[in-house]
């Protein structure tokens, strides 16, 4: 191509040719365009981050990434329509939530008389629906049908404080999965598991509702106890409620255990300022 734009650059068409300023402004746009790319890649496929178990939705540049799920309906619209609202759910986190949790010890005079129980409570400042509009996706790049449900990854602009963390993997899972826990710095840290519970999007919301559920107990906590004598035996029952409201919350990543089925999700969040 440059020996022929070399030949025809003569006589008046010199102006017009490689050395012209046309094609000089074409190839800085080129240029500036594969700079831009190169310092901002295109995001991965959706099936590459379904396929590869690990979704890392650390928000950019002020803006939030969120995937939400469904089941799949006969109907792609409905069910395209149903994974947008548990995506709203998840940016309903980010404005705030108040939870409580509540953890029941009932031990006996028995070595094997040990009963535990742990609930939870979760209420949103706002409702999902108000933010379905905000969410930007692309029908043909950010919709994916897998394994019986409906994935669709979203774009939730107006992100103003970016929690700065980057996992490591070990045995080939992130290393807040070994450890149970992670640091990052101005905000609090949540995991939470699930195991299978039959279908992915109810696995996936009962682990990082169980992330937001961790960090409870580091706002406030009571305890209450009582021990009764029953036939001689004696039974003791420790009651431990936490309670507080979040803002802020942001799923950073989600891990698939692929042999057992559960969810693995990191989260960070901030308390609300009294």
């Amino acid at each position: 191509m440059k020996k022929f734009l070399l030949l025809v650059c003569t006589g008046v068409l010199v102006a017009s040719c490689a050395g012209g300023p046309g094609v000089q402004q074409s190839s800085r746009q080129e240029a500036t365009a594969s700079a831009a790319e190169a310092a901002d890649p295109p995001p991965a496929r959706l099936e590459e981050i379904h396929s590869g178990g690990h979704w890392v939705t650390r928000p950019s540049k002020g803006t939030l990434t969120v995937i939400g799920i469904a089941g799949r309906r006969s109907n792609k619209d409905e069910a395209v329509a149903a994974a947008l609202a548990d995506a709203a759910r998840k940016v309903t986190l980010y404005h705030g939530v108040y939870g409580e949790s509540a953890t029941v010890l009932n031990q006996g005079s028995g070595n094997l008389d040990y009963y535990a129980d742990f609930d939870y409570r979760l209420s949103f400042r706002n409702t999902p629906e108000s933010f379905i509009n905000d969410l930007v996706f692309d029908k043909d790049s950010d919709v994916l049908e897998k394994d019986g449900a409906v994935y669709v990854r979203t774009k939730y602009s107006g992100v103003l404080d970016v929690p700065d963390y980057s996992s490591a993997m070990e045995d080939g899972a992130p290393n807040w999965v070994k450890n149970y826990s992670a640091v990052i710095p101005g905000f609090l840290a949540g995991v939470g598991t699930s195991k299978n519970k039959g279908s992915i999007p109810k696995t996936y919301e009962a682990s990082y509702e169980n992330a937001i559920a961790s960090l409870l107990p580091g706002l406030s906590t009571k305890v209450a106890g009582e021990s009764v004598d029953v036939t001689g035996a004696k039974l003791t029952t420790n009651i431990t409620v936490s309670r507080g409201s979040l803002t802020n919350v942001m799923i950073l990543e989600t891990w698939f255990d692929r042999k057992t089925g559960a969810v693995w999700t990191l989260l960070a969040a901030k308390p609300t300022p009294e």
